[in-house]
């Protein structure tokens, strides 16, 4: 047989073989089937001592060993060899032969312990093939269970492929429909499937799964499981479940745990198999029982057998551990003695599944449930039991069961379900909580007619709490409102903390009228509660919104939408004030419309649909485009691109230009660093960016990300903006100077129109009101105006710029006014970037 190796490797002159048992006979039949070969030099050692001695002083090319060989098994050999501590390469092939033997528990040891091949002595002939095989594969190392992953987070299957690839062959599919078809084409050990899925739904996929082959190793991972659904997808063939986001030494022992309880149940069957066909070799039997007997006991999970009684007839020593009763003091009584009493009710109606999987009318169904038992000391002990029905030495029915200890899991779920319901700084409901509620009113208020209520509450002035005393004794303020609010609550009622300083009540079986009262009562209580904070006495107030739920919405979001708009007209009429939601309301309705527009354009930033386009600004001195101005556009599902004017005055009624600026800034800074060939461009900026204390840092950190100059940016706010407080914007401008960056002042003309303010504006750039310049050639007056500003505004060493430059006519006339820069319809039209420099190329 070694004859190939002449023809594999010309370089191998000697194949140098280590022979290590101190069974005589074993060692005779291997030397007898290695002889025919020239090129193998056989060592013998008959303990592993002397074999060791053998690997510190020279090398050797193969290893075969004897796994019962006395001062040290086979197994803890090999975990030697693949250590590297020895001479021998860690990576050379190792058989090993062994007189009692099971295929599933010698494969999977040999896995652990890095064995390249395991067999049993009645098959020692096949040793020469196995040697010529070797290196025919390169020394191939033992193959890697092979894992399925069935999951559309790339982060998620990514963070799967860092934690198991040194245990697994994985294979990831994107959606329920492809992981089936990879499934249906792939021998895969185990399956970790992700409920929410595109196309094909995970619940889908196991169904599928389990019909083709019910013995089949599936995880569950979910972000969103209920403990009912966990329970209903264990039943229904699931191996295990793990909650999302999940640690990655959780997920490698639910995966560990997974492929163990399958190697067990297959070697479970094998063992079944080996004494159906060998009764009259009960001895024989008992000692491969033996055997094998400590890698039942080196399981995490408990293994154990009951009888048709139920009662305990085997147990692994993991028992032990878990419960703190000792094997023979359980063997022989009933499960059921273990059950803690808020269970044994459970117990009972699963004892009819128990008795069912006994009765062998379905031998592939598998049944899986959770039970709280009780150990030693009257502690519960949670725990999940795999059930497979089996057959015994003596031919009767008998159940299998793995049993694993989930504690640790329940009481994080526990945790898990009260924080996905609960506020955590105030501890009542949350958001999420009540979005559910409020649409189980909506949804009664329509079936049943039944009428309810939304009072929403927002704490006026609350943020000057936060910004004068801290966040943590706004968060003080914050718990003991939410106490107050809670005691004036009824039974029936529901308070939610929305977020930041806004709570929500959802009034059940009430009209309008009855609200409106109790809205009041509890602006009464937000009055009368004061607070000391540091040398103050600090009294809050509170704006309401009311809506009234009674079916006439089309979905719940509609009430909260009334509410909120509602609010917003509270707040804006004075603060301290409650507002009925009325559509006949020509306010409610221009704050609908406002906040139809904040939720558009939220929608748009996370959907990528807020474009920029681009216009030039001319320099007349130099002759070329200087630089473009960054004009924002809203692009419609359909397509259809949206105007600044028509949002932007939405976005600044409901207080979230702030979104959009960053937004803007964020896409400028992206385009530079994407077009080197835009050599600078101008972002505008509204009054409420400047309000926004995270504005420069947020400014530097985009810059630092994309590896943009701050050289090529200028920002531009109008004249009555920065008037409206110079200390802020003299603070900023110097800030954004201090990067680079340079300043433009906007519009100017159009506010104030006081030239001694720009005296204390360290402004770069002013830009002329377009309501000067667009008739500059019918208007003297005009005419004089403008050659004034320009002058100013240069004699103060600025530079001038006109916009709405529309023509011939008007750009000749700024020119021998001397204008720096132009900007209009006749010098170029807003135009996306990729566009602008097309038609340059075009051009050249």
């Amino acid at each position: 047989m070694l004859q190939k190796l002449t023809q594999i490797d010309s370089n191998l002159s000697i194949v140098k073989i280590l022979i290590v048992s101190h069974n005589e006979a074993v060692r005779k039949e291997i030397k007898l089937g290695l002889q025919s070969s020239p090129r193998a030099l056989l060592t013998f050692a008959d303990t592993a001592k002397s074999a060791l001695s053998i690997l510190r002083r020279s090398q050797v090319d193969i290893l075969l060993g004897d796994i019962d060989t006395p001062d040290l098994d086979g197994w803890r050999l090999s975990r030697l060899v693949r250590s590297g501590i020895l001479k021998c390469p860690t990576d050379i092939p190792i058989i090993m032969v062994s007189s009692t033997w099971c295929e599933r528990i010698a494969e999977v040891t040999a896995r652990e312990y890095g064995v390249n091949h395991v067999l049993p002595l009645e098959h020692i002939d096949r040793i020469p093939k196995i040697v010529d095989d070797f290196y025919e594969k390169k020394n191939s190392p033992p193959p890697k269970q092979r894992l399925l992953v069935i999951e559309d987070q790339s982060d998620t299957s990514d963070l799967i492929r860092r934690v198991l690839d040194k245990t697994f062959d994985i294979q990831v599919a994107e959606d329920g429909k492809k992981g089936l078809f990879e499934w249906e084409h792939g021998q895969h050990d185990l399956v970790l499937l992700d409920l929410m899925l595109p196309k094909l739904a995970g619940k889908d996929v196991l169904t599928e799964i389990m019909k083709q082959k019910p013995d089949q190793a599936v995880v569950i991972m979910t972000a969103h499981a209920s403990a009912d659904q966990a329970e209903e997808l264990m039943l229904n063939g699931a191996v295990d479940f793990i909650p999302k986001p999940f640690r990655a030494e959780q997920l490698r022992k639910v995966c560990n745990i997974a492929s163990l309880r399958e190697d067990y149940l297959v070697s479970n069957a094998q063992f079944a198999e080996r004494v159906k066909s060998l009764e009259e070799r009960e001895s024989a039997y008992k000692n491969l029982y033996e055997s094998h007997h400590h890698l039942l006991d080196d399981l995490q999970s408990v293994v154990m057998e009951l009888d048709s009684h139920l009662s305990i007839t085997f147990l692994n020593r993991t028992w032990e551990q878990l419960m703190g009763f000792s094997v023979p003091e359980s063997i022989g009584r009933p499960l059921e003695a273990f059950v803690a009493e808020e269970d044994s009710a459970k117990f009972a109606r699963y004892k009819t599944k128990l008795h069912e999987a006994l009765s062998n009318k379905n031998k592939n169904k598998k049944y899986e449930f959770e039970l709280c038992l009780l150990d030693r000391q009257n502690e519960k002990i949670w725990t999940q039991l795999k059930i497979s029905s089996s057959t015994s030495v003596n031919n009767l029915s008998t159940l299998t069961i793995c049993l694993d200890n989930i504690t640790e899991r329940k009481q994080a779920q526990h945790e898990l379900e009260h924080l996905a319901m609960h506020d955590s700084l105030t501890g009542l409901y949350n958001r999420r909580y009540f979005e559910s509620s409020l649409e189980q009113l909506a949804v009664d208020a329509t079936r049943y007619r039944r009428s309810h209520a939304l009072i929403y509450i927002d704490l006026d002035y609350f943020k000057v709490i936060n910004d004068t005393f801290g966040h943590h004794r706004g968060d003080e303020v914050l718990r003991e409102v939410s106490q107050l609010l809670l005691k004036h609550i009824r039974k029936a009622d529901l308070l939610c903390r929305l977020g930041g300083d806004e709570f929500a009540v959802l009034l059940h079986d009430t009209d309008i009228d009855k609200a409106k009262t109790f809205a009041a009562e509890l602006q009464e209580v937000v009055r009368d509660c004061s607070f000391q904070l540091q040398e103050q006495r600090i009294h809050l107030g509170s704006s309401i919104g009311l809506a009234a739920i009674d079916g006439s919405a089309k979905n719940s979001e509609e009430y909260l939408m009334k509410a909120d708009i509602a609010l917003y007209v509270a707040k804006g009429r004075g603060r301290n004030l409650i507002h009925l939601y009325d559509a006949d309301d020509r306010e409610s309705e221009d704050m609908r419309l406002n906040v139809n527009w904040s939720q558009k354009i939220r929608e748009g930033i996370t959907e990528n649909r807020i474009l920029l386009y681009f216009q030039p600004v001319f320099d007349i001195k130099e002759d070329r485009i200087s630089y473009y101005e960054a004009l924002v556009r809203y692009r419609e599902t359909d397509g259809t691109i949206v105007s600044p004017g028509q949002f932007i005055p939405a976005l600044e009624n409901t207080g979230e230009m702030q979104m959009l600026d960053r937004r803007i800034i964020e896409l400028a800074i992206t385009t530079l660093k994407d077009h080197s060939e835009l050599t600078h461009i101008a972002i505008n900026l509204s009054a409420q960016a400047f309000k926004d204390e995270n504005l420069v840092p947020s400014i530097v950190n985009c810059l630092n990300s994309c590896n943009v100059s701050a050289k090529r940016l200028t920002f531009e706010l109008t004249e009555s903006a920065s008037l409206f407080n110079l200390d802020i914007t003299q603070r900023v401008i110097s800030e954004l100077h201090d990067l680079g960056c340079t300043f433009s002042v906007d519009d100017f003309g159009s506010g104030f129109s006081s030239f001694s303010y720009l005296k204390q504006l360290p402004a770069d750039y002013i830009k002329l009101d377009g309501s000067f310049i667009q008739n500059l050639h019918n208007d003297q007056v005009d005419q004089a105006l403008v050659r004034a500003i320009i002058q100013v505004v240069q004699a103060l060493g600025k530079k001038a710029v006109a916009e709405y430059v529309e023509n011939e006519e008007i750009l000749n006339i700024l020119k021998q006014m001397g204008i720096d820069f132009v900007q209009g319809y006749h010098i170029g039209y807003p135009e996306p970037v990729e566009k602008i420099f097309a038609n340059l190329l075009t051009c050249e």
